[in-house]
């Protein structure tokens, strides 16, 4: 594995060093020409992880420094290079490309949960391919009746020429069900090279660690390796090496896993994962090949919360401060020694404000930013519905890397039931930053967070609706309300947003959000320049709207891959009630007449 990463690192920097101007063009689905040296494979992932730890600003190398012990900085700074220099492309050529809903494959009745995310692997970063180039969904299904691990390739039915003549493909469906009752609640994980995925599976009572080893290589049409509703069963093995195999580790068997997802360090080949009881566990070896086992010692596991609601969020490990951070759903965060934790947390800060109710919770991972503008110690961001900081309700809180369990930190106002900092009930989801963080940090850069519009005490709003936040930094390097910006999203009570996901195309930088509730179900998109743009949510759908099923409750996480050369600014999402996407059917033969939907949309416009 560290060969491979050195590898990555050494390519990297020659690209960037010459401006990326040496990537071709690329075409889709076609195989280099044969010099008799096998063509190097520098393909990345794209999953829940990436981006929860980051690395911006205008110094390319101090990401390729870091990308050594931690190629996701690699990653994220491949995707928005890409993006640029395809953008310079597109202008010589004056090319326009089509926007529209580019397809909806049927998950039958399985979807990847509100706060969790698929995952994309991308073959090689200077073309698309077809066949190797997939999207994963793993699904919340218990029934051994359909596949609960799905992988969907020729995703670019909108280029020229196109995947699999406009039509998607599932490449491999499973059944990884081991357990009575056992589901897929978290989001996978996938290795460096995209061969092997890593995922929890969770019964009422437990939790169980699987590596999976996906075909290889990714079946191309007409071949598949099981469909949604025959799915393949993976073969038992004690190390993950052959393909359709898959490894088994017990976590807890008196605890499940809702909210927390395997993160997997790939230098070392150890993932770390928590479960419902409070505790942090850390597995050996995830992806090398050999049998991963559960570490247990002095050290391992770490006893994280005791709190009544001690559900944990996935843990983010940062190696520049050798800490492990994460929430529980009490309100508060926490820091793990990553060496010799001795069994306990090293820290913890009271986000939340504990014991209030709904909304209090810290549900989705902390982000961790080495600020580029701000370098000396790396900071943490979290959010909660429910602030634990008099006056302010729900918020982003900011605390440094290295806190301590008596350190204050940053929190500003992300609304309240009354006005006045109580809890509208509702959870706030993962935030974001924009392009011009990425470029200088927190010198210009802004965080956009999805929370609530505040109520009166006259007219309280318990549940409120969901209002979106731009928030500047100060001069001291610190989120800061004076000068944000903010729209409504909607007027209906109790409507939630997803977890947030930005993409710059190079030219225009843009946020999109699934958000609903109980009635209603959009994917919204929003300009991002010194401020936002309002979304148009009608009847219809329009260029910064997708209407789905009622009753959607919003969409799951969305993954982004980087803008190429023909194949468009793709998302990836799964809806979260059965029915039609702007209309668009996903039922496949034999299957539900009205199932859950595996959706790609291609470029800004979303209709």
């Amino acid at each position: 594995m560290r060969g491979w990463i050195l590898r990555w690192f050494g390519v990297a920097a020659g690209l960037l060093l010459l401006n990326v101007s040496v990537w071709g063009q690329g075409e889709i689905g076609r195989t280099p020409p044969q010099t008799g040296k096998k063509p190097a494979h520098l393909g990345y992932p794209q999953d829940w992880s990436s981006r929860h730890l980051l690395m911006p600003g205008p110094r390319a190398e101090n990401s390729l420094k870091a990308g050594a012990p931690e190629p996701r900085h690699i990653y994220n700074l491949v995707m928005r290079r890409v993006a640029v220099e395809n953008a310079r492309k597109r202008r010589k050529r004056h090319h326009r490309r089509h926007v529209k809903i580019d397809w909806a494959v049927s998950l039958e009745n399985g979807y990847v949960p509100p706060n969790q995310f698929p995952a994309k692997y991308r073959f090689d970063f200077s073309t698309e391919d077809c066949n190797s180039d997939y999207v994963l969904f793993g699904l919340t299904v218990t029934s051994g009746t359909q596949a609960n691990l799905v992988g969907i390739n020729n995703l670019y039915t909108e280029a020229s020429p196109q995947c699999n003549g406009g039509s998607p493909w599932v490449a491999f469906a499973y059944n990884t069900v081991t357990q009575p009752g056992g589901q897929i609640r978290t989001s996978p994980t996938l290795s460096a090279d995209g061969t092997k995925v890593a995922f929890v599976e969770s019964t009422s009572t437990g939790s169980y660690f699987h590596v999976l080893v996906l075909p290889n290589p990714i079946p191309a049409p007409p071949s598949q390796a099981g469909t949604v509703l025959s799915p393949q069963t993976p073969t038992a093995c004690a190390a993950p090496t052959t393909a359709g195999c898959m490894t088994t580790v017990l976590i807890e068997n008196s605890a499940t896993n809702s909210n927390s997802s395997p993160w997997v360090d790939y230098v070392s080949d150890t993932a770390y994962v928590g479960a419902d009881n409070g505790l942090l566990y850390k597995i050996a070896p995830v992806f090398g090949g050999g049998a991963p086992v559960l570490v247990s010692n002095s050290d391992w596991p770490v006893a994280v919360s005791n709190q009544p609601n001690s559900v944990l969020t996935d843990p983010v490990v940062d190696t520049t401060s050798g800490r492990i951070f994460l929430g529980d759903g009490q309100g508060f965060l926490y820091a793990v020694n990553l060496a010799s934790p001795g069994g306990v947390a090293a820290a913890r800060q009271t986000i939340g404000w504990a014991g209030n109710g709904p909304g209090t919770g810290i549900v989705d991972p902390p982000i961790v930013v080495n600020d580029s503008a701000s370098p000396s110690v790396n900071q943490v961001f979290t959010v909660t519905g429910c602030s634990q900081v008099g006056g302010v309700g729900g918020a982003v809180n900011q605390s440094a890397a290295n806190f301590t369990s008596s350190d204050g930190y940053t929190a500003v106002d992300l609304g309240s039931g009354h006005g006045n900092g109580d809890c509208t009930t509702g959870n706030v989801h993962a935030p974001i930053f924009d392009n011009a963080f990425w470029v200088n940090g927190s010198a210009t850069g802004h965080l956009l967070a999805c929370g609530f519009v505040s109520g009166t005490g006259g007219a309280p709003l318990i549940p409120s609706n969901p209002k979106m936040y731009f928030f500047p930094f100060d001069s001291n390097h610190l989120i800061t309300s004076s000068g944000s910006s903010t729209f409504v999203i909607n007027n209906t009570l109790g409507d939630e947003c997803s977890p947030l996901t930005e993409f710059f195309d190079g030219t225009t930088d843009r946020m999109f959000f699934g958000v609903g509730g109980g009635t209603d179900g959009f994917l919204e998109s929003s300009t991002i320049t010194s401020s936002l743009s309002t979304p148009s949510c009608g009847v219809g759908p329009s260029s910064s709207c997708v209407t789905a099923p009622s009753a959607l409750g919003g969409t799951s996480g969305i993954v982004v891959d980087n803008q190429l050369s023909n194949g468009g600014t793709n998302i990836y999402f799964s809806t979260l009630a059965p029915g039609s996407v702007n209309g668009q059917q996903c039922s496949a033969v034999g299957g539900a007449a009205t199932p859950y939907c595996a959706v790609k949309l291609t470029q800004a416009g979303l209709q």
